[in-house]
């Protein structure tokens, strides 16, 4: 499921994905907040599983002051989604990844037209999909088959995007490329005109 940020969380989020791990009160110099406030926020965001906390640096004596940081592309709650590869690989008709993603993607009934059609698609998918600040980009937070990827990136990424191409086929949107780990905490997908 996609989770909405509101607002200010949203800006703290960012910023941890600016800097990388980072602390309560860089955080807080940086956005003009109070440390409480951002902590605040920061409980929320580890709650959703959308930021990790961890051992800061030692600086001197004492314990470290924890870290945040944005997690890297992970199979969250241990999702994983197998039998949907298996389906597409042995009903693809040939041994080409890309083109049976494609065929598997013609089969689904959604036939998303907007970018945000796109995401719900994504959502719906397993790929707890976020639009970007540019609308035709939108980042995969979780990744299905994140082992096999991991491994297979090429024919994984590939399945992939024919998938989403094949769901797009006919329509006024295509996926031009799928960068996979372009974030440290997600995939991308760049979406086009058809016919660009």
């Amino acid at each position: 499921m996609t989770h909405h940020v509101p607002g200010r969380r949203a800006e703290v989020l960012r910023a941890i994905r600016e800097t990388g791990p980072v602390g309560v009160a860089e955080l807080a110099g940086r956005l003009g907040l109070h440390p409480n406030s951002v902590r605040f926020h920061l409980d929320q965001l580890v709650a959703d599983g959308l930021v990790e906390r961890a051992p800061g640096h030692a600086r001197g004596p004492g314990r470290p002051a924890a870290e945040y940081r944005v997690p890297p592309v992970t199979a969250r709650g241990r999702d994983r989604r197998y039998e949907v590869l298996a389906e597409i690989l042995l009903t693809g008709g040939t041994g080409d990844p890309e083109t049976a993603g494609t065929a598997w993607g013609r089969r689904l009934t959604a036939r998303p037209e907007t970018p945000a059609q796109v995401v719900r698609l994504l959502d719906e998918l397993g790929f707890e999909p976020e639009q970007a600040a540019d609308p035709q980009r939108i980042r995969l937070r979780h990744c299905p088959f994140l082992e096999l990827a991991s491994r297979h990136r090429d024919a994984v990424c590939s399945v992939h995007l024919g998938m989403l191409n094949g769901a797009l086929a006919d329509g006024p949107l295509r996926a031009r490329r799928l960068l996979p780990f372009a974030d440290p905490d997600a995939c991308v997908v760049e979406l086009e005109a058809a016919d660009g």
